[in-house]
């Protein structure tokens, strides 16, 4: 049974929005210069593979050279599962079969993934013979390219993504109230490094009294030293005024594997252990070691959709009663380069002798504006 804090605890809480709103400035406005920086002395490395011309249309510089000889001009968005997909002002997005295709030319460095799980990073071009040919990003030897040892070619991604999510919230479980949300995330990926930063608010109040004070935050950085594995630490923190949480903390190192790593796709699973502190309004504050589990997804639908989802689990090593984890699924529907939509369904669990039998519950839907930056 979960108790009920005392009302007057809620007169603190505009302080804590000031101060967690202060936290998602940093975490997501700090990239955006670092990004600037770094974009201004790499040269054409970040631009797009398009152009404004003067009249304020877009001349678009890739090219796609057909076996019949035909010639299409447009924007490459990706080379994936024997398709690739061209964009042009001129006409309606096009996809194309990569065996109807002798070459292309890409504008700028565009990141190829080879079935031997190599990332390349360069252009593509095309040589006297009219054979396809990778140019390495810095310099190097030109290899030969075909699509038979192509496993995806994605138009250069930024280091830095950034995303700002603002609407409303749900809850259902322990309570049923409707709140206001702000969620944030930042993303640095290389290829050998990932630095996700994530941070969340959901907050409500009715005829004046607080019914609902939930935020978290997590600090993850991962290093590839193979191609498909990856070690992972984290620093993970949480709050919920009526779990009757005052603050948990989970610092863990994890092994990671990765099945799929693509700009849009990503299936990869994590395993390792936690030292969690839980402290509370209540009850007794408590410190335990925990096995931790987490699984991440993402995957495209069609053109202006994506779904992700992250498990994480922790399973304590003193027994029953300690399954704790969370669950958060998104549908991102892009509108525009930097607007769209937000549908997220996260669902915690506090308490438990599994994961799936737990006691109480919580079940938030987030629906808000996303602006990527």
């Amino acid at each position: 049974m979960v108790a009920k804090p005392q009302e007057n605890r809620s007169r603190g809480m505009p302080g804590v929005i000031v101060c967690f709103a202060a936290f998602i400035g940093i975490v997501l406005v700090g990239p955006i210069h670092a990004q600037t920086s770094s974009g201004s002395s790499s040269g054409e490395t970040a631009s797009s593979s398009s152009q404004s011309s003067a009249d304020g249309t877009i001349k678009y510089n890739d090219e796609v050279i057909l076996k019949n000889g035909s010639i299409i001009k447009g924007r490459i968005v990706y080379v994936a599962s024997d398709s690739l997909l061209l964009v042009s002002d001129a006409f309606d997005p096009l996809e194309l079969s990569v065996w109807d295709i002798r070459s292309i030319n890409t504008a700028n460095v565009v990141d190829v993934a080879v079935d031997s799980d190599e990332n390349w990073r360069g252009k593509i071009s095309t040589n006297a013979k009219g054979e396809m040919i990778f140019e390495p990003e810095g310099g190097g030897k030109v290899r030969p390219l075909n699509f038979g040892f192509v496993d995806s070619i994605y138009d250069l991604h930024p280091i830095w993504n950034n995303q700002m999510t603002i609407g409303g919230s749900q809850t259902t479980g322990s309570a049923d109230v409707l709140g206001f949300s702000i969620t944030g995330t930042s993303v640095r990926d290389t290829q050998e490094n990932r630095l996700t930063l994530l941070s969340q608010l959901i907050y409500a109040e009715a005829d004046g009294e607080l019914v609902e004070d939930n935020w978290s935050g997590t600090i993850k950085y991962d290093h590839f030293f193979r191609p498909r594995f990856y070690l992972a630490v984290a620093e993970e923190v949480h709050h919920n005024r009526f779990q009757d949480l005052k603050l948990r903390t989970a610092t863990s190192g994890s092994l990671g594997y990765n099945f799929v790593r693509k700009p849009e796709t990503l299936f990869e699973v994590e395993a390792g252990i936690a030292a969690m502190t839980e402290s509370f309004y209540q009850s007794s504050d408590d410190r335990f070691m925990a096995l931790r589990t987490a699984v991440n997804g993402k995957m495209r639908i069609g053109h202006k959709a994506k779904i992700t989802d992250a498990l994480v689990v922790y399973l304590s090593s003193d027994g029953a009663d300690r399954v704790q984890g969370v669950n958060t699924l998104t549908f991102d529907l892009e509108l525009s380069d930097r607007w769209g939509l937000e549908i997220s369904n996260i669902i915690y669990h506090y308490s438990g002798a599994s994961f799936l039998s737990t006691d109480g519950p919580d079940m938030k839907w987030i629906a808000g504006v996303a602006s990527t930056f």
